[in-house]
């Protein structure tokens, strides 16, 4: 069982690393997560060569041109494609190894045992409506992330060497992979427990979302800074892919694949621990009606 805690901020996350700690089958589903972006990563770094090259050649000639076949300009599309490539990832499967997961905490505070396929069968009839969330959940994120877009193209305009202006030109453009950071951290607090209603109440999509902002009345901050916290552990990864050229430049261009991969590992860790205090704080609050 799921040891209860005060509602408090960190308390709440010490819980919810302690739960995946003492009961790593939470961890189960993020792992496979992790794995299949892994692999998805493998298969888009070595697309250009054989026997790859036969399916993805012509996509990459066409896309961005005959360069990028040939090491090492095939790196610098390697971000890009994968970051396309998790948001399908997002919407048919790592939703759904979230429900697996938020389906085993629910099991484990109910003191009954449950395996990782058990938690599989019993969210394949929920697979819709969890794939419905997951796109709500990236159609808010990628509105916002266009409105961002259009704000660092109108930055873009300012030519302002000194003043408030340039300083508001350089906050906008370098600050844009942390806004970037602080919208993700809004989306999944705005969505927070979508997935939750979905798989412990066993609501549709519609239901859910509406008794997500009902949960959610009262106490957005708390959610907000729940998911804050562990993911400023992602800010050093940031730093990394911001001085990425001039790192690979000055060893290898290889490089280049190690920080997607050790985002994946990081991410991995952000997400179980964030979905895990979110889930302990959900039953919590059942508890308390």
């Amino acid at each position: 069982m799921i040891p209860k805690s005060q509602k408090q901020i960190i308390p709440l996350l010490r819980e919810s690393v302690n739960s995946f700690v003492a009961n790593p089958i939470i961890l189960f589903p993020f792992i496979t997560t992790a794995f299949i972006q892994l692999f998805v990563l493998e298969i888009i770094y070595f697309a250009p060569r054989f026997p790859l090259v036969y399916f993805f050649g012509p996509i990459i000639r066409r896309m961005e041109g005959e360069a990028y076949l040939h090491y090492p300009q095939h790196l610098l599309i390697l971000p890009k494609w994968f970051q396309a490539a998790q948001y399908f990832l997002f919407i048919f499967i790592s939703s759904f190894l979230i429900a697996v997961a938020i389906e085993i905490i629910k099991n484990i505070d109910n003191n009954k045992k449950i395996t990782f396929p058990n938690a599989l069968r019993a969210m394949l009839p929920r697979y819709v409506h969890v794939c419905l969330a997951a796109v709500a959940t990236f159609l808010v994120f990628y509105l916002l992330s266009k409105t961002q877009a259009l704000i660092i193209g109108r930055a873009l305009q300012i030519s302002s060497k000194a003043g408030i202006f340039y300083m508001i030109k350089t906050t906008v453009l370098y600050g844009a992979p942390y806004w970037n950071l602080l919208i993700g951290t809004l989306v999944t607090t705005l969505f927070a427990f979508v997935l939750p209603v979905i798989v412990i109440e066993r609501k549709k999509i519609f239901q859910a979302i509406a008794l997500n902002f009902k949960y959610l009345w009262g106490s957005f901050l708390f959610i907000f800074f729940i998911v804050l916290i562990p993911m400023l552990f992602y800010v050093p990864i940031l730093l990394l892919q911001g001085n990425l050229s001039s790192i690979a430049s000055q060893t290898l261009e290889g490089v280049r694949l190690l920080s997607p991969a050790i985002s994946i590992v990081v991410l991995t860790l952000i997400d179980a621990t964030v979905y895990t205090a979110i889930t302990i704080h959900f039953l919590l609050k059942k508890e308390a009606v």
